[in-house]
């Protein structure tokens, strides 16, 4: 797997889209910090007519054993919140287009995909089958330093499979500034991928491909700025 900053941006329609971890969104992902990211960007713009997709997490959150009534508020407050910030941030920014951002909750997201949950599906049963992608997923849950169960499982499983669905163009994001389907889509989040993403693209487990979008096989680590390309070269089989 390759990686390095993006220089500028094709000339094309794009669209970035940021996922929110909702345990984020009041440090390392708080409206400020996503608005750092975004200024970063918009020096690599040649193409006016690029968008930004903000994807809260807060029903995937639901794979929990803690009550979900109290989860659910907790999370529609905490995005709401966050949500009403950053717009107030943007419209300060007089070079920044307002309608060019969009906002979705998870169900939002997964309602506006094509076939989400037949993708998951196959995606668990290779879950099973694939005892190599099967411990790429758990080494991605002890890393993140929460218990191995079935609840974390089916969290990692649906987080990779609408990363993976958003950059094969199987998800219908409503950007008024954009109109139409973007030409290029880019997945952003601060941090490396996960061993489960990189294995899901290596192998194209879902057997998907999307040749328009030049970052279907890509991910932009916004902490260290570094734009990951998966390649066949980084299967984990001897991770221990």
């Amino acid at each position: 797997m390759s990686f390095y900053d993006i220089n500028k941006f094709p000339k094309k329609s794009g669209l970035l889209v940021f996922g929110i971890s909702m345990s984020k969104v009041s440090n390392s992902q708080s409206a400020p910090e996503v608005l750092k990211q975004i200024e970063y960007f918009y020096k690599k713009i040649l193409y006016p007519h690029v968008g930004v997709q903000i994807v809260y997490t807060d029903t995937l959150y639901l794979n929990s054993q803690d009550p979900a009534f109290g989860l659910k508020n907790k999370y529609q407050t905490l995005m709401l919140s966050h949500k009403a910030e950053l717009e107030k941030l943007i419209a300060k920014k007089p070079y920044l287009i307002p309608t060019a951002f969009a906002f979705n909750s998870w169900s939002q997201t997964i309602l506006q995909t094509k076939s989400f949950f037949y993708y998951l599906g196959q995606l668990k049963a290779t879950y099973k089958a694939d005892p190599d992608f099967r411990r790429c997923v758990e080494q991605d849950i002890l890393a993140s330093k929460k218990e191995l169960n079935s609840m974390n499982i089916e969290y990692i499983l649906e987080e990779i499979t609408m990363m993976y669905l958003i950059s094969k163009n199987k998800v219908c994001f409503q950007n008024q500034y954009l109109q139409n389907q973007p030409e290029w889509t880019l997945f952003c989040y601060p941090g490396e991928p996960l061993k489960s993403e990189t294995y899901l693209h290596n192998h194209n487990l879902l057997k998907l491909k999307n040749p328009g979008n030049c970052y279907e096989n890509s991910f932009y680590d916004l902490k260290d700025r570094k734009l990951y390309r998966y390649t066949q070269n980084l299967i984990y089989k001897n991770d221990n």
